[in-house]
């Protein structure tokens, strides 16, 4: 008992005792031969021939009553009701999903149905909007799947049917010409920018030829301009060095529409610092404007109408920059806050001289006020609609338009937004609300839903409708240099993608055309953090500190997939396999999910944001540091999401390799996390879920989440809780047992059901309906005592059932055949490791938070109630409702119950004397070894004991360790024996 958790026992390979046919022996490590490949796909995952165990499909498993119903039922009543479902006493089921198609369908110009967007991240100007109707696309397939309700496939079927006239129509909208517009005179060119600061537009741009400024010391640039919206430093032209991030192209000249303060600027800057002029005259939305820009010798002159509305000194020309790229309407490698020009464009000329002041007016009059002598460059857009823009001026510099048009993307396109966050993606264009968020994340959980659709549901038209995103994300990724896509990976939350390269392995997994199937594992292969995370996890290097933890643990999913298509690639399963290790345990809180806050050190600054990795082993550490008042929400980590992708990545990599201790940790994060994160209420708005389950003390839970990722993760969740009870070896002979969940198994014609009220009740029953030979392997959990005992109908079996192992079952079975599995929790203690006084109480799987809401630490001390068994049952109280206690006036309740109180995940562990029952030797308990752990801490790690003699022998030895290392002094190690030999009476059980 009160051992803490070591890397050894998180790890712990299991054997099961006896060959004979009630028990054989099952190590973790041995490989298991596989004689048929299995089917093509299970339970909405390609099967590759390197999976040594599968999982089965949702349809062959049902839940039971049982908590994990309950939980699961809530979020079916979501899923059904959602909407409004019911509106003036009329139910139309079609309404919640059109909240979720709002968007999409106002991207691709198509009808909204007057419905309001779901709101949270997925409002209409949102940067992550359409994840979540990828998370709700696989909601309704999970829900089917489990239920068989109609309604969840009606839902279903209408979303990806309306999804896909989303992607035709943006497909169509792509393959028109660039149109033309009325304008100043003629035709002109409409720029879509950036309304109201968000990327709504195209990343639309006008490019002018290389070289046409080249050499000009003095030059005029004038056009007409009629902005759609003020946006600040929206760009009428940007012409600068190529650079490869915003901070890159110091070398440039450029004329905005407006700063944040007044009128447009003009700016050039060649590397020595920025020389401007500002106009005290604003243009106006929606009217046209004439702007020009002047230099002659040192005099700069921006007109406004013909009129001079600001001057300055401009020392430098064009002849100053080198060979620039020139654009129009857009900033190249734009900052955050530099919006793209939201404008119609019209009469762009350039001039190799500076115009006068009445020329200027006269230009402005009529563009060719001053002739075509002097004219550069003069673009008129009087063409025909295209991409292609003539040069007016008679020298041959044609532009051309780069947008959504002329066919230049493939036709695969469907996102909730324009092209222009991939763009810029590319561009490195960082997180921000004005900037760019994670749209390959976002693409991600769309590809998902429409798979899920497709395996779960049957939904041809969904696999299709992948099938062109994957095409999509071909044409887009395959041009893009390895460089800068690492570049891309390593970005904060911009570069953030879920788990493209698992769907697109997954695309592969499944595609029949050759070349298809190349270019979507080619595809998978760009998502290779390449940069630092990923070749870091190939050499076992542990670099985690400081990055996101829920932008990097799918990435890992997605590396398995590659290997499971490219068994050479060994490094892609060697990176997953040893990052899962630098996780679990290093970073992981008790409930099974990590990231927290950190103070500065080893380099590194201060970390303020709790869903980044902490530091290696630093748990107690990162539930402190800077904690806040008592009504912030605190710095204690445990985002849902993250701990929703660790169990998809410890799920796949016991596919591969069934040690038991993957299993232990699944069940951690489930029984704890997961099943705690749900409110126990039923809501039609909301989904009721977890943002965060922080650790800190007194630490709150935040249900609802309607819109946000950890709202949309928790969809999916609380709908699945079946896919890992069971699953079966890949040659078909053997079945695990993994957990122990009420549910009904049918497979091939062998049924087993599992009748337990887990983790309300500590037994679980399974009945076999079923003919033929077959294993069956029992995980015998890592917390499980010496009283865990199987039995087959009534008999106890031979063989020893070993924490963190699977016992083994062989034989022939008969209907009726019944498993009896008792499993008596008890309580323990796992120690931080940077802190062994940072304690979280456990009982059996569960963790145990002290209720209280108090933002400090509790202080319990238990060792004075312990008696030789060591059982920490005579520290608390039990409580009426199953697994509540209570202790030092705290009631302890398992994170499952899902009510916001407050609670205390870790308490702090305070034993100040040698204290032996009621006998108190008088001596410090204070001192500690070098594991950081007490003198009582050493003597009770051996309990249970046999007698009273065992015991004292156990403190003489640890006294005279204490004393030979200088913790005792000689008569300090005479009083604790002493002390020991008297308490007698007060440790007998």
């Amino acid at each position: 008992m009160n051992k803490d958790l070591s890397r050894r026992q998180v790890l712990q390979m299991g054997a099961l005792a006896a060959a004979a046919p009630a028990a054989l022996p099952l190590m973790p490590g041995r490989a298991h031969a596989v004689t048929q490949p299995g089917p093509a796909v299970s339970n909405g995952l390609p099967s590759p021939r390197s999976w040594r165990v599968r999982p089965f499909d949702l349809t062959q498993v049902t839940l039971g009553d049982s908590v994990f119903r309950e939980k699961r039922d809530r979020l079916l009543h979501f899923a059904r009701e959602y909407g409004p479902s019911v509106v003036g006493g009329v139910r139309d089921d079609r309404r919640g999903p059109d909240r979720m198609l709002r968007s999409f369908r106002v991207n691709a110009g198509l009808d909204h149905k007057g419905v309001s967007p779901i709101g949270s991240w997925e409002t209409p100007d949102g940067n992550l909007r359409g994840h979540y109707t990828g998370h709700f696309l696989t909601l309704l397939a999970q829900s089917y799947a489990s239920t068989g309700e109609q309604i969840f496939k009606d839902k279903l079927d209408y979303m990806v049917t309306a999804l896909g006239e989303c992607q035709d129509a943006l497909a169509a909208a792509a393959s028109r010409p660039t149109p033309r517009v009325p304008g100043r005179s003629g035709t002109a060119i409409r720029l879509t920018g950036t309304p109201n600061g968000h990327i709504t537009g195209d990343a639309d741009r006008i490019a002018v030829p290389a070289g046409v400024t080249d050499g000009l010391t003095d030059f005029t640039v004038a056009t007409w301009v009629n902005l759609a919206v003020r946006d600040a430093d929206a760009r009428i032209f940007d012409f600068a060095l190529p650079g490869d991030s915003a901070a890159d192209p110091q070398v440039r000249m450029y004329l905005s529409a407006h700063t944040s303060t007044g009128g447009p600027r003009f700016a050039i800057n060649n590397g020595g610092g920025e020389q401007r002029i500002d106009a005290a005259t604003q243009l106006v939305a929606g009217t046209w404007a004439h702007v020009a820009i002047t230099k002659a010798g040192n005099a700069g002159t921006l007109y406004i109408d013909g009129v001079a509305a600001g001057t300055g000194t401009i020392d430098l020309g064009p002849a100053d920059l080198g060979a620039t790229a020139n654009w129009i309407g857009r900033a190249q490698f734009p900052q955050t806050n530099i919006k793209f020009l939201n404008a119609t464009i019209d009469e762009f000329q350039v001039f190799d001289r500076a115009l006068t002041g009445a020329e200027v007016a006269a230009v402005a009059q009529s563009p060719d006020a001053a002739g075509t002598a002097d004219l550069v460059a003069w673009y008129r857009f009087d063409e025909a609609p295209g991409k292609s823009i003539v040069d007016s001026s008679g020298r041959g510099n044609d532009a051309e338009f780069f947008g959504a048009t002329d066919g230049r993307r493939h036709p695969g396109f469907l996102s909730a937004y324009t092209e222009a966050q991939f763009i810029r993606l590319e561009e490195f264009t960082n997180y921000s609300a004005a900037g760019i968020w994670a749209p390959y994340y976002t693409l991600h959980k769309i590809t998902r839903g429409l798979l899920d659709a497709y395996h779960l549901a049957g939904s041809a038209r969904a696999l299709e409708i992948a099938r062109r995103i994957g095409d999509w994300v071909h044409s887009r990724l395959s041009t893009v240099e390895r460089d800068r896509l690492n570049r891309m990976w390593s970005l904060h939350i911009a570069g953030e993608y879920g788990g493209m390269n698992e769907v697109m392995a997954h695309l592969a997994a499944i595609e029949d055309d050759p070349a298809r199937k190349a270019n979507y594992l080619a595809t998978a292969l760009c998502f290779d953090n390449r940069r630092t995370v990923f070749p870091a996890a190939v050499e076992n290097r542990d670099v985690l500190r400081g990055i996101h933890v829920n932008q990097h643990v799918p990435q890992f999913l997605g590396y398995l997939r590659v290997y499971e298509q490219n068994p050479a690639s060994r490094e892609h399963f060697t990176a997953a396999e040893n990052f899962w290790h630098m996780v679990v345990p290093h970073r992981m809180f008790s409930h099974g999910s990590a990231g927290g806050q950190y103070a500065a050190g080893d380099g590194y600054p201060q970390n303020t944001n709790a869903e980044l990795f902490q530091p290696r082993d630093d748990i107690a550490g990162s539930l402190t540091y800077q904690m806040r008042p008592e009504t912030d929400s605190g710095s204690g980590g445990g985002e849902t999401c993250s701990t929703y992708n660790l169990l998809k990545l410890t799920r796949n990599l016991f596919f591969h390799d069934p040690d038991p201790a993957y299993m232990d940790y699944y069940e951690r994060g489930l029984l704890n996390h997961i099943l705690g994160s749900r409110r126990d209420a039923d809501s039609a708005t909301e989904p009721m879920v977890t943002y965060f389950l922080p650790a800190h003390p007194g630490a709150t839970r935040g249900f609802g989440n309607l819109g946000t990722c950890c709202g949309g993760t928790g969809l999916e969740n609380h709908t699945k809780y079946q896919d890992s009870i069971y699953f079966r070896s890949s040659d078909g002979t053997a079945l695990y047992v993994n957990l122990y969940i009420a549910s009904t198994l049918r497979w091939d014609g062998f049924t087993v059901t599992q009748e337990t009220d887990f983790p309300r009740e500590q037994k679980s029953t399974l009945t076999v309906d079923g003919h033929g030979r077959r294993e069956i392997r029992i995980r015998v959990p890592s917390w499980a005592g010496e009283a865990f005992q199987i039995k087959v109908n009534g008999l106890p079996v031979a063989g020893q059932a070993v924490p963190g192992t699977y016992f083994s079952l062989r034989r022939k079975w008969q209907p009726g055949d019944r498993i009896e599995i008792a499993m008596p929790f008890s309580l323990r203690v796992e120690r931080a490791p940077d802190d062994p006084a940072a304690q979280s109480l456990f009982y059996g799987p569960l963790v145990l938070p002290a209720l209280n809401p108090s933002r400090t630490w509790r202080t319990f001390s238990f060792y004075q109630h312990l008696k030789l068994d060591g059982d920490l049952g005579a520290a608390v109280t039990p409580l009426a409702e199953p697994n509540f206690f209570s202790t030092h006036d705290h009631t302890l309740r398992p994170l499952y119950i899902g009510i916001n109180d407050a609670h205390h995940v870790y308490f702090k562990r305070v034993e100040p004397t040698v204290v032996f029952g009621a006998v108190d030797s008088g001596v410090s308990n204070e001192t500690a070894d070098d594991e950081g752990l007490s003198f009582l801490d050493r003597v009770w790690e051996a309990a249970p004991f046999a007698n009273h003699a065992r015991f004292v022998r156990r403190v003489r030895d640890v006294a005279g360790d204490w004393h030979e290392a200088g913790r005792f002094t000689r008569d300090e190690r005479r009083a604790v024996i002493a002390a020991a030999v008297r308490a007698e009476d007060s440790l007998r059980p």
